[in-house]
């Protein structure tokens, strides 16, 4: 673990996302945190997520599809659901048993420090548009 001061450009950061649980950007922080610090910059934003992940304080969430990463303050486990039609992203459970799971020995894993997963198809409101739209 890397030491380091504690920042009030840090804490600006892990208070919006604390607060919230719609996943944003490091653009979407940024704006945010400029309310509170109308100097701070872009850079300072991102260098502040990355040193708060290696922290294990904040879960960068990326899309299979090439998008922006996304960021929410570490809660308990979860899955994410991605929204191919309005690229939503909401937290879902993990399913029953998914957070005890064990491989067999062969596998050669020495250990698990979590599981990320993200399921991928069409929300409730992209759908309904999806099938009104097919008639």
């Amino acid at each position: 673990m890397r030491k380091s001061r504690n920042t009030r450009q840090r804490g600006v950061i892990l208070d919006i996302l604390r607060e919230t649980n719609a996943h944003p950007t490091a653009e979407m922080i940024y704006r945010q945190a400029r309310r509170a610090i109308p100097n701070i910059s872009l850079g300072t934003v991102y260098r502040n997520l990355n040193f708060l992940r290696e922290q294990g304080l904040v879960r960068e969430i990326r899309s299979g599809d090439g998008g922006s990463s996304r960021f929410e303050g570490v809660h308990t486990p979860h899955a994410h659901f991605h929204c191919v039609g309005c690229n939503g992203l909401m937290d879902i459970p993990l399913p029953e048993g998914l957070e005890k799971a064990r491989w067999p020995e062969e596998t050669k894993i020495s250990a698990v420090a979590s599981i990320d997963l993200h399921v991928i198809g069409s929300c409730a409101g992209c759908a309904t548009v999806s099938v009104a739209g097919t008639h």
